[in-house]
């Protein structure tokens, strides 16, 4: 029967692959593969000897690369244990292996046995964990090299990834077999997660103890090289030793430097691995109850993704919400989409926890900069915090502009499959398209103002500037504040107009199905997006900047800001017409079957 399973497993590989390359005959898919691979080419493969080369000859480079793989496997470790903990805090009601929704359909009415079907799913995991351990070896030598070939770290990631998934499942099939027992299941919870936890707060302590007894040792360090040295005489250090040996031989044959040292290091690492193995493969208990809950919860999250939901929704059971607003009977027809698209969102970008989350990791950034940098402005006497939180919200306001309107798909693009029936509604189509961006054109804004206003409380605290006063920056932010509805509005028409031109290609690029010709019709699609973002913008930014550059001598900063608005209003604001009737003309022209 593995044998048959085995074969199964083999042939649908296949038939992807053939599938894949069959569907290059359509030109938005060989389109797609053709920029993929450029882009592969001209940003990776092309620098990689350049890389290799200024590695090889700078070796406090690769002393500090080193490190930085040393720390991404170290919060790896730390984030692989926080897993299991939560695992054993929250446990699923049903725990289960992770099938397919097709693997379910044949394979479990199967007559074959629960161990088959776990050796299935296992043997299975790995064609993904290869080409996952191939990925991060290939990303990991352009930024430094441990000391192995490639080869070498390769097989190092695969006894990683492979441990951790089989540790994963050996959990959820353990907590399957002590839930269906019944006797003593929350004892067993609290003892696993009190043993994480004291862990992780044993390795804490030591490192801290180290620390302080080696002040010596730590004071001589000056760079990445006698850091690294300082690292390894801490781990070398006997009770840590013995505390991380787990560890030390999981990543052993990552960190081999030569063929010798991973002989040595891969034995051990293949015995935890075969142990791990033995443990989920010996495991008889009753999954499949599980398996198809995981199922479903899989395939509603993938609806959710493409509708534009929020994935933590889509594994909940749904509440009706109010409404954003009392919608009122008369009003227009724009106000109606509007509402629909605020309903929407509520339960997806603006929902309480997602609200939450934000505020708390702002509040916790906040309080754990603020105090190093006020100490480091104390003594070097440069304020960094406000410059900080500038250079912050402007990274954030450019990603709200670029990549908000990817996030935001509360418009046209949601409602694509239903655009035969928006039709049919007795108004004109810029009509039905300005109430669909509506909503999310608010929602942006909305980012973009709380940016400005921190940026307004923030900029030059110190008041080094003579001309920034504080009318100038309440000026300044009102007439940022006005602008930002409007370049919100004209980010949003660029990819609702290419959903409409192409929908082809938009439906394409929101498959979930993975493949290298995908990612190029993304990569066209963002790059075409940025590029009219920029021809759009160009005529505002040039006018502005010759309005404030010409007028300020004589009117002042502030009265030259407004006038710099007026322009900025007055360009952006016909391009949004223009735009909006023409995208209306298209909508209403618009025919899905033909398109598709």
């Amino acid at each position: 029967m593995l044998r048959a399973l085995l074969y199964l497993r083999l042939t649908s590989l296949v038939n992807l692959v053939a599938y894949r390359v069959s569907r290059l005959r359509q030109p938005k898919y060989l389109f797609g593969l053709v920029v993929a691979v450029l882009y592969f080419y001209f940003v990776f493969f092309r620098r990689v000897g350049a890389v290799r080369v200024q590695v090889a000859s700078a070796p406090a480079l690769a002393d500090a690369g080193i490190l930085m793989v040393g720390g991404f496997c170290a919060v790896g470790a730390l984030l692989g244990l926080m897993r299991i903990a939560y695992i054993w805090i929250a446990p699923p009601e049903t725990p289960g292996l992770r099938f397919s929704e097709a693997e379910i359909a044949f394979l479990f009415p199967a007559p074959a046995t629960r161990r088959t079907l776990i050796h299935f799913r296992l043997v299975s995991a790995q064609v993904a964990i290869l080409f996952t351990s191939l990925l991060i070896v290939f990303f990991f030598r352009r930024f430094g090299n441990t000391g192995g070939s490639r080869l070498i770290q390769a097989v190092g990631w695969w006894v990683i990834l492979s441990t951790l998934d089989l540790h994963v499942n050996g959990t959820n099939l353990t907590l399957a077999r002590l839930k269906q027992r019944g006797r003593g299941y929350g004892l067993w919870r609290l003892g696993a997660v009190a043993v994480i936890a004291a862990y992780i707060g044993a390795v804490a302590w030591l490192s801290v103890a180290y620390f302080k007894s080696h002040p010596s040792s730590l004071a001589a360090v000056s760079g990445s090289r006698e850091f690294l040295g300082f690292l390894k005489d801490m781990l070398a250090w006997a009770p840590l030793h013995w505390l991380l040996l787990p560890f030390r031989v999981l990543f052993a044959p990552y960190f081999a430097s030569g063929a010798q040292e991973f002989a040595l290091a891969i034995g051990p690492a293949l015995v935890l691995v075969g142990a791990h193995y033995l443990w989920v493969a010996g495991s008889e208990v009753r999954f499949e109850e599980g398996s198809i809950t995981m199922a479903e919860k899989r395939a509603a999250l993938r609806s959710a993704m493409l509708r534009g939901d929020s994935p933590i929704q889509a594994g909940s059971r749904p509440r009706p919400l109010p409404g954003p607003f009392p919608l009122p009977p008369t009003a227009p027809p724009e106000v109606a989409f509007f509402w629909k698209n605020l309903l929407s969102m509520r339960s997806s970008l603006m929902n309480r926890r997602t609200l939450i989350l934000s505020l708390w990791v702002m509040f916790c950034l906040s309080i754990a900069t603020k105090p190093i940098l006020a100490a480091n402005a104390r003594s070097n006497g440069i304020d960094y915090y406000g410059p900080g939180i500038v250079m912050l919200c402007a990274v954030l306001s450019g990603y709200t502009l670029l990549a908000g309107p990817q996030i935001a798909r509360q418009d046209l693009r949601t409602d694509l499959p239903s655009m035969d029936i928006l039709k049919t509604y007795p108004i004109p189509g810029w009509r039905l398209a300005l109430g669909e961006l509506l909503a999310p054109t608010l929602v942006l804004s909305g980012v973009l103002w709380l940016c400005i206003i921190a940026t307004a409380f923030t900029a030059d605290s110190r008041g080094q500037l003579d001309w920034l006063t504080p009318a100038v920056r309440v000026i300044a932010a009102l007439c940022l504040a006005a602008a930002a509805p409007v370049l919100c509005f004209l980010q949003l028409l660029v990819p609702n107009t290419i959903m409409v031109l192409m929908p082809g290609w938009y439906q394409a690029s929101r498959s979930r199905g993975g493949g290298i010709e995908l990612m190029g019709q993304r990569l066209i699609l963002g790059v075409g997006q940025l590029l009219i973002a920029l021809l759009v913008a160009a005529p505002a930014v040039f006018a502005a900047g010759l309005v404030i550059f010409s007028t300020h001598w004589i009117l002042g900063v502030g009265a030259a800001l407004v006038l710099a608005l007026a322009a900025v209003l007055a360009i952006l604001g016909s391009e949004a017409v223009i735009a909006l009737w023409w995208l209306g003309e298209r909508i209403e022209k618009f025919d899905l079957s033909a398109e598709r």
